[in-house]
């Protein structure tokens, strides 16, 4: 299987990834909660919307500085990801300031809610 091949597969899990996390937002939107993390979920989001679209480009092109932006770009959404699966905990838990990575990082892959952590994964 050739390199395009590998892209093409990563970029269905990449959208399946944001399908999922799209439906997350809804599902959190939908909550009304008044700790609804607006800059950080949108700077995720627009973050790896950025990301796959550069990945696209990477697949018609084959640019190699491309397909390495793009995992540059990828790294720092997740940043935004990690600091709304924090945001998330301390809404659920009812935690007030700081929550360590690991206790948060075991909710998440826990699979007591399937979508979070299949959009972790």
């Amino acid at each position: 299987m050739g390199i395009v091949a590998f892209a093409f597969v990563d970029l269905v899990f990449l959208l399946v990834t944001a399908s999922i996390g799209l439906g997350m937002l809804v599902s959190w939107w939908r909550q009304n909660d008044a700790e609804f993390p607006t800059f950080k979920l949108v700077t995720h989001a627009i973050l790896q919307v950025t990301s796959i679209a550069l990945w696209v480009s990477f697949i018609v092109t084959q640019e190699l500085a491309l397909a390495w932006t793009t995992f540059a770009v990828i790294t720092a959404g997740q940043t935004f990801g990690d600091l709304v699966m924090f945001a998330s905990y301390r809404s659920r838990m009812s935690v007030v300031g700081s929550v360590p990575y690991f206790a948060a990082a075991r909710d998440v892959l826990s699979f007591r809610r399937p979508a979070p952590a299949v959009h972790a994964i």
